[in-house]
């Protein structure tokens, strides 16, 4: 009598299995979201943006930023062609995979209500939607933009890393946030996260003072690096993956996620038929770079990685941060 191997220990159907990237680009998930994106961006293109309080500014220099994580992530999967996807067959072992996704998300679905009402956002401001950025940052005193980093420092980043730390015992492995490979990723996370936004930043910049390059480092690793990877990458990405059993559909579904918890940014308006038309355009925009983020993490294994492809642009802001902070 023979036994069935299990596909996920069959070494003839792993080397039949297609590679990450044929995975990505061929998925149902994967190629569903680019004709939505597209879509949304034709939109964008065309229609009359001046309904939305900060879309009026021209904005291919934003999708130019689009286009340079795509490099970033090509160069990416050449790096990490020898270590699997994190997914149903490689992925860490959770215990109760649907119930700890369903509690991260009921609990990410609170800090956002409550932050509504107290007018904190996920996002401090976009420099992505530079110049409209600054007029965010125009409306900001010390006590706002210290609060907005003690929030959600505490509650997306803190909170869930303690509890799925200590409380539910997972190790460092397990949250993906173990830093392996570091002569390969720290060189490509040094030079990925200055090219991601030392173009966009504005004269003001090399001016600011050292103190104030740091004081925005601190803030925003405090105050969005940190919870980003925390909420959606630590937890949220793996988890999707391993119930859905298909990295692409995780990554979409993650991006979507991170988009949701983006959904009362200054940027965005619900009010009329335009305003919310345009609004999802935008949104869909924000899934891409979520979709981004888990795609970094989910393909290295490495919930970090995905600072240097998606959030390093926040460093732009310093010349702001100087400002608001007087420093």
């Amino acid at each position: 009598m023979t036994t069935a191997l299990d596909p996920r220990h069959d070494p003839t159907a792993a080397a039949h299995r297609p590679g990450p990237a044929h995975e990505l680009l061929t998925s149902p998930w994967t190629l569903g979201f680019a004709v939505v994106w597209l879509a949304a961006t034709a939109w964008i293109l065309q229609t009359d943006r001046s309904v939305l309080p900060l879309s009026e500014q021209e904005p291919l220099w934003y999708f130019s930023g689009a286009l340079w994580a795509v490099v970033a992530l090509a160069i990416l999967f050449h790096l990490a062609r020898d270590r699997p996807v994190v997914d149903h067959r490689h992925g860490p072992t959770f215990r109760r995979p649907g119930l700890e996704l369903g509690g991260m998300l009921v609990w990410c679905g609170l800090v956002l209500v409550v932050g509504a009402r107290i007018g904190i956002s996920t996002h401090l401001a976009f420099v992505g939607l530079s110049p409209g950025a600054q007029a965010i940052w125009d409306e900001q005193t010390a006590m706002s933009t210290l609060a907005w980093c003690a929030y959600n420092a505490v509650l997306l980043g803190a909170v869930p890393y303690l509890v799925f730390r200590y409380v539910l015992r997972y190790d460092a492995d397990s949250l993906l946030l173990r830093f392996g490979r570091p002569r390969v990723w720290v060189p490509y996370f040094v030079v990925v996260g200055l090219l991601s936004y030392l173009p966009v930043v504005t004269p003001a910049y090399w001016t600011t003072s050292a103190v104030a390059h740091l004081a925005t480092l601190v803030l925003f690793t405090l105050g969005s690096f940190l919870p980003i990877m925390v909420t959606t990458q630590s937890i949220v990405a793996p988890r999707i993956a391993v119930l859905t059993r298909s990295w692409p559909a995780a990554a979409v579904l993650t991006g979507l996620v991170y988009a949701l918890l983006n959904v009362t940014e200054a940027f965005l308006a619900w009010d009329t038929p335009a305003q919310v038309a345009l609004s999802l355009a935008w949104f869909v925009q924000l899934t891409f770079w979520g979709v981004v983020k888990a795609v970094t993490t989910l393909r290295t294994g490495n919930a970090w990685m995905h600072i240097a492809t998606t959030h390093t642009i926040h460093l732009a802001e310093a010349p702001a941060v100087a400002q608001v902070l007087r420093l």
